[in-house]
């Protein structure tokens, strides 16, 4: 079993494991980067365009997990914090039990939805329905997998393990994409590249395990869960389970709406620069998936740390992801031509620059979702993902039908800027405290957009990479004062 801690995790422990959480994540993009001109040439459009669903679907459907592992991280976090470690043992297994029981629910739906969701809901080619049936099929059997293992991965966040989650995370990721490679030498069939990304994601679950049962002894012996802990488990995991249903769906729905209007081939143009700027956001994984055990442990022990972690970690955020989504928006469409050609280059760019754009702005809003997960308020969170969904499928329909698939990334931008206004100002209503921070935040986000609609009609590339090289360097120089500042009061709050 753990041993009690009252101490936080120090500054350069959490330093380590962001690294650690950024290496972990790298190495997909560099593979992928290798990989998606290969599957595209050998699968086609079509295919590759339902394969990009099925990325989604791998990903996405761990929502089933309803939360929990999420509520997991947070709970053991508290209690390793205050040194209250007794029941963990139990609260881990109720936790897995409940992940377990409504994975099953979720795999039948799939299953059950799965005619509905090929034949009528994806405009899908019909020479592929076969081939999207048996992959769907395959999705509904790994989902107790993907579920577990979150439960698993929660466990090993809120011991700090980042490095053993990097080395398993690593070679899943590369998996992830050369498991398709792999299949497509023997046949150009979606249902068998689903097959082997289920495989991986089944190797690593069983690595998973073995890693948390290392971090909590606890784990490795079957103890009896307790109804006790399902209310706090539940309660907290429900709202995420609304944020992680909505809040996903509102990112990745904009595919399915392609492909069901305008057609699968779409998807491709769509989906290629989507993925780039989705592995661009490595950085902030990294940096957030570390926060936020740390600043559940902090609120229930240590203010002082709390705020330094909120307010520093936002800055430093920024000014980290500033200088690279820049750089795409000034020389994206040049690396696109060289990487996929003059046909991507002509459709995708437009979608580059308005994602690259959204994709800032979602960065901004995120250690204000962090935040109020901490502090036990996933409610508001949620609430306000429920408002923006109604909104945002709307004006997803709209912009499409008038705009095509620009109209698709127009409609995601003003989405993440709706939910960047409305979580910052929920984190005004909550902690008081950080009512100046919030709202230099609103006042920052405007400035971004502004800044970065600026950037696209800058035509020179010699003016270009004077640009970039001015934004580099004032973002090391605001970063660099403001990681130590946060060192130096994560340091003095430890003491």
């Amino acid at each position: 079993m753990s041993q009690p801690s009252n101490k936080p995790a120090s500054s350069r422990l959490l330093a380590k494991n962001a690294v650690w959480n950024f290496t972990g994540l790298i190495a997909p993009l560099i593979v992928a980067l290798y990989a998606i001109p290969i599957l595209i040439e050998g699968m086609g459009s079509e295919r590759f365009g339902l394969l990009a669903v099925i990325w989604v679907g791998v990903g996405y459907f761990s929502l089933f997990d309803f939360g929990l592992g999420r509520a997991l991280t947070k709970l053991i976090s508290e209690r390793l914090g205050s040194g209250q470690i007794s029941d963990l043992g139990s609260l881990i297994w109720t936790a897995l039990v409940v992940l377990f029981a409504v994975s099953l629910v979720g795999s039948f739906l799939i299953a059950t939805c799965n005619p509905i969701l090929v034949e009528r809901l994806l405009d899908i080619n019909h020479t592929l329905n076969d081939e999207a049936r048996i992959a769907f099929y395959l999705l509904a059997v790994g989902i107790p997998v993907v579920v577990l293992t979150t439960g698993f991965i929660g466990v090993l966040e809120a011991h700090q393990q980042f490095k053993v989650i990097a080395k398993i995370r690593m070679p899943l990721g590369i998996f992830t994409y050369l498991g398709p490679l792999l299949t497509m030498q023997f046949t150009p069939s979606v249902g068998w590249a689903t097959g082997i990304l289920l495989f991986g994601r089944m190797v690593a679950a069983i690595f998973y395990y073995r890693a948390a049962c290392n971090a909590e002894h606890s784990l490795a012996k079957f103890i009896r869960p307790k109804r006790l802990f399902i209310k706090p488990l539940t309660s907290f995991g429900g709202w995420i389970t609304v944020t992680n249903i909505i809040g996903p769906l509102m990112t990745y729905m904009d595919r399915f709406f392609i492909g069901a209007i305008t057609g699968l081939s779409a998807v491709t143009y769509y989906v290629t620069p989507y993925e780039i700027l989705v592995r661009l956001q490595m950085v902030s994984q990294a940096i957030v998936g570390v926060i936020f055990p740390a600043v559940s442990s902090a609120y229930a022990s240590n203010m002082e740390r709390f705020n330094a972690l909120y307010v520093q970690g936002s800055k430093v955020l920024y000014w980290l992801m500033l200088p690279l989504l820049s750089g795409v928006i000034l020389f994206g469409p040049e690396a696109l031509e060289f990487w996929l050609g003059s046909e991507f280059h002509e459709i995708s760019v437009p979608i580059l620059y308005w994602l690259s754009i959204g994709w800032m702005v979602n960065i901004i809003a995120q250690p204000a979702s962090v935040i109020l997960q901490a502090t036990g308020r996933p409610d508001l969170t949620a609430k306000a993902h429920m408002v923006e969904f109604v909104f945002y499928s709307i004006g997803l329909v709209l912009l499409l039908t008038n705009f095509g698939i620009v109209g698709a990334a127009m409609a995601w931008v003003i989405r993440v800027v709706m939910d960047t206004l409305a979580l910052n100002y929920l984190v005004m209503r909550v902690l008081p405290v950080a009512k100046a921070h919030a709202l230099r935040t609103i006042f920052v986000t405007i400035c971004t957009i502004v800044f970065m609609a600026a950037l696209v009609w800058i035509e020179s590339h010699y003016f270009r990479a004077l640009v970039l090289v001015a934004v580099i360097c004032s973002s090391l120089a605001f970063a660099v004062p403001f990681m130590r500042t946060f060192i130096r009061k994560s340091h003095a709050s430890s003491i």
